[in-house]
């Protein structure tokens, strides 16, 4: 590095050494565009490749638990009805929905049946997951709430 005399101020404004400024910008140009070529109609990956249908039907049948729970527990005023109906219809549309998505990705060659699931597990980005624990990641917030619905009305049931 360059000794510069700090003895008066005119020195350092005619030093000539490296300077602290940042570079000019340089010239900027857009990149080569190019087009990928296809060759046959890209589809959608399906979402759902490896679980089984009965996965489904488990988290249906929990969630229409919890309202025959809720049916049991409160039905018998007007009132109990008129709620218990807009719970089915917003259960419906809750389900519906994902139904309905499911029914229009690409349809997976070999979906494989619960046995197999139960044997081989779960394919994710960061490697295969046991069946069991991929079931209790996908069940625990609906069998919880079923299990919680069950003894609110228990205690509905025996307060009453």
């Amino acid at each position: 590095m360059d000794y510069v005399s700090t003895t008066t101020p005119l020195t350092y404004a005619f030093y000539e050494g490296p300077s602290w400024e940042p570079p000019a910008p340089r010239e900027w140009t857009a990149p080569a565009v190019v087009e990928p070529v296809l060759d046959a109609p890209q589809a959608p990956e399906p979402s759902t490749p490896d679980l089984p249908k009965a996965v489904g039907w488990m988290i249906v049948g929990a969630y229409g638990a919890i309202l025959g729970t809720f049916a049991l527990s409160f039905l018998g005023d007007a009132e109990v009805g008129l709620m218990l109906g807009v719970c089915a219809v917003y259960l419906a549309v809750y389900l519906g929905v994902p139904a309905v998505i499911l029914r229009m990705e690409p349809k997976v060659e070999t979906r494989p049946d619960l046995a197999d699931f139960l044997r081989e597990g779960l394919s994710t980005w960061t490697g295969r997951v046991s069946a069991g624990s991929a079931l209790a990641q996908i069940l625990t917030i609906p069998v919880a709430l079923a299990v919680a619905a069950a003894g609110l009305g228990v205690i509905v049931r025996l307060s009453a």
